[in-house]
């Protein structure tokens, strides 16, 4: 089935969906939409429609006209954001954008991060809300950046190792479960961070 997609996919998470302007073009250049159940009621409020709907169907609304692809999982022990990544794995699909992840409920916008860190190693997965691209990795990773751009990282492990290049303030050692690594700069067009954990990076985007 993943002929099926066009890409780039993109999942609508049922929070709030980011206003700035790069998250927005994310969704208007998507080959695909996936929303999770309630938040096709905010795609039909601004008249568009996603290409398939997952969920346990608590929240949509006028489920009955949707022409799309309906996929339909009763199972209260996952989210339906959780249910559409599994979907997606199964269908052997490697590289998703999730919107709506943030916002209205700061528990489910925690729970919703936690993602990243469970199914990094089985699909490549992105956050995009107002102000960041968040995502997991573990091992060494470039990235095109830009000066200032703010950079913050977050690890759940003990002892992880981090090393960065082109950060305004240089990481070079170990740090503790929990740290959050919050508000560092890119100082060149690219940076570097390396990791012996897996790690959740935070990469801000360009005022509109």
């Amino acid at each position: 089935m993943a002929d099926f997609f066009k890409t780039p996919i993109v999942i609508i998470a049922n929070g709030a969906f980011p206003l700035h302007d790069y998250p927005h073009d994310v969704l208007l250049s998507a080959g695909t939409v996936i929303c999770t159940d309630g938040s096709a009621n905010y795609l039909k409020s601004i008249n568009l429609e996603p290409h398939v709907i997952i969920g346990d169907f608590d929240s949509i609304k006028a489920k009955e006209s949707f022409k799309g692809l309906m996929i339909q999982d009763p199972n209260q022990n996952s989210t339906d954001l959780e249910k559409a990544i599994e979907w997606l794995i199964m269908n052997s699909i490697d590289e998703v954008i999730i919107l709506g992840a943030m916002g209205l409920r700061e528990d489910m916008a925690i729970a919703n991060l936690s993602i990243l860190s469970n199914y990094f190693k089985k699909i490549n997965l992105k956050i995009i809300s107002d102000y960041f691209t968040i995502e997991c990795f573990v091992g060494e990773k470039i990235y095109d950046s830009f000066p200032k751009q703010q950079i913050s990282l977050y690890s759940q492990y003990d002892n992880c190792s981090i090393v960065t290049k082109n950060l305004k303030y240089k990481i070079n050692g170990k740090v503790q479960r929990s740290s959050i690594l919050v508000s560092n700069e890119s100082t060149d067009d690219q940076f570097t961070i390396s990791c012996s954990e897996p790690i959740i990076i935070f990469r801000g985007h360009k005022e509109n």
